[in-house]
């Protein structure tokens, strides 16, 4: 679901399925308030708020988003370039781990796309289950042309 009213967007993701053991739901709900024109300039900045919550148990497909707060801000230079960026983290309740994430693109002339995504693990703890994943942080710059 997703509900806008004036600088706000509310949005609600959730599903309750049957699993291999039991019944679980789960659900993504949160919001983003922009604020237009930022110094008056044709910039806008996003603010953003969402919770994860996913309640299946140990027998199910795992998940790392189970318990989480995610906090982010989205720029748009709204400029002839079209340049944009999203960065945010999400933050465990449950064990303190975290997942950084950065996107960044922005047009060159008429004819080059550039694309930057970062992304990055951190606090996990042996056991723990982005224990392996943090040790495969990455930054992938990307530079396409278009003819």
């Amino acid at each position: 679901m997703q509900y806008t009213k004036e600088a706000w967007l509310w949005k609600l993701e959730a599903i309750a399925r049957d699993g291999v053991s039991q019944s679980f739901a789960a659900a993504v709900g949160g919001f983003e308030y922009t604020l237009y024109q930022v110094a008056e300039s044709s910039a806008d900045v996003g603010l953003l708020l969402e919770y994860q919550y996913d309640g299946r148990d140990e027998f199910e497909p795992v998940t790392i988003n189970d318990n989480d707060v995610f906090v982010g801000t989205r720029l748009a230079l709204n400029d002839m370039q079209d340049t944009a960026v999203l960065a945010g983290i999400a933050y465990d309740v449950d064990t303190g781990e975290s997942f950084i994430s950065l996107e960044a693109e922005r047009r060159f002339g008429d004819d080059w796309f550039a694309e930057l995504r970062v992304r990055a693990f951190s606090g996990a703890e042996q056991g723990d289950t982005t224990y392996w994943p943090q040790k495969d942080d990455y930054v992938q710059l990307s530079l396409s042309r278009y003819f």
